[in-house]
């Protein structure tokens, strides 16, 4: 299947490439996830003014496939894959959480346009294992990526996250909740 990666959102500011599309797709994204476990991150807490980049990617008939995006933390901050949502018609039912249709095509866009930030977050509420196989599972990916040794409460009360990482974790203090 041929994929091709659309950026919504580039340096904080709507690209204007294929606009119509994504805001076709955002649409999609709306409606689709109604029912998901996390609704509502893709609609009342999507936060696109918090994005850094938001992509979409779409196959070759148009239809997106999924969407993600890299949302700023703090200053030093950056979170990738925030939001991700695949659309319905391409969820997997494959048990290999490794096995990505983009093959991390999003992902790889982020980290080469995230220069700017000294870390670089992957975050998620569930176990660090998922982040752990992906390490040892896709190394020509994430060598250079580290799991971090405790669970995070990020921003907000009860938003405790495991984190996966590049970069300088020294930042981390940055993002940590306090009361």
């Amino acid at each position: 299947m041929n994929l091709r990666l659309v950026p919504y959102i580039k340096n904080k500011t709507v690209t204007g490439i294929e606009q119509q599309l994504c805001e076709q797709a955002l649409e999609q994204m709306h409606t689709e996830s109604a029912s998901d476990r996390l609704g509502a991150n893709y609609t009342k807490w999507l936060r696109l003014e918090r994005m850094e980049i938001f992509t979409f990617v779409f196959d070759e008939f148009d239809n997106p496939v999924q969407a993600s995006g890299c949302q700023i933390m703090s200053d030093n901050v950056v979170r990738v894959c925030s939001r991700y949502y695949v659309f319905n018609d391409f969820r997997k039912q494959s048990s290999d959480l490794l096995d990505k249709l983009d093959d991390f095509m999003d992902l790889k866009y982020a980290v080469a346009n995230l220069k700017d930030y000294p870390l670089i977050i992957w975050s998620r509420d569930k176990s660090a294992g998922f982040f752990k196989r992906l390490k040892k599972g896709r190394p020509d990916i994430f060598s250079n990526w580290n799991v971090y040794d405790s669970e995070v409460e990020i921003l907000w009360k009860d938003n405790v996250q495991h984190v996966f990482y590049i970069g300088d974790i020294s930042y981390i203090d940055e993002i940590k909740y306090s009361a």
